[in-house]
């Protein structure tokens, strides 16, 4: 149109090109529901560490003993892989709670996870095999291994999922 009459010739941007309408970036969606299972799936895989793993003849062995498996194998302080585990958890967990649903944070909470759920079923293996090798029974520390990350995993996965 001509100068002045208020009418544009060029056409309008692009979307998502244009000035938004608030005046910057749109805030990030929430992600406290899937960042607390995070937090608590990181919770009970460290919490877990510190419980009974294998009772037997009235001795208690947590994730912090040594465990001799039935071909032999010492595994010492299994445990350890639960606190580091469910720090790194829970350290997502909150930061997601903090500063909504960050992309690469969902992802690498997915990855984190799903390792220490695989990590956390070869240590309920772990127990179980020693469990039924000194004629014992397998304790809540040991069970909790596969249940936090687990926990953790679906809490990445809903935060991942989260829509605007």
């Amino acid at each position: 149109g001509p100068p002045g009459s208020g009418w544009s010739t060029s056409p309008p941007p692009a979307p998502g090109w244009g000035p938004s309408p608030a005046g910057g970036p749109p805030p990030r969606p929430s992600a406290k529901i899937g960042g607390w299972l995070l937090v608590l799936g990181g919770a009970l895989a460290l919490i877990g560490a510190f419980l009974p793993w294998v009772t037997a003849g009235g001795t208690t062995f947590t994730g912090f003993d040594d465990f001799v498996t039935s071909d032999g194998n010492l595994v010492e302080s299994p445990g350890l892989a639960s606190v580091v585990g469910g720090v790194l958890g829970a350290a997502f967990g909150i930061a997601l709670v903090a500063a909504g649903r960050i992309l690469v944070l969902c992802i690498l909470g997915i990855v984190a996870a799903a390792i220490g759920l695989l990590v956390g079923i070869g240590l309920l293996a772990i127990a179980g095999d020693v469990a039924s090798t000194i004629d014992g029974t397998i304790g809540i520390g040991a069970i909790l291994q596969p249940i936090g990350p687990a926990v953790a995993l679906a809490g990445a996965i809903v935060a991942t999922a989260k829509r605007r």
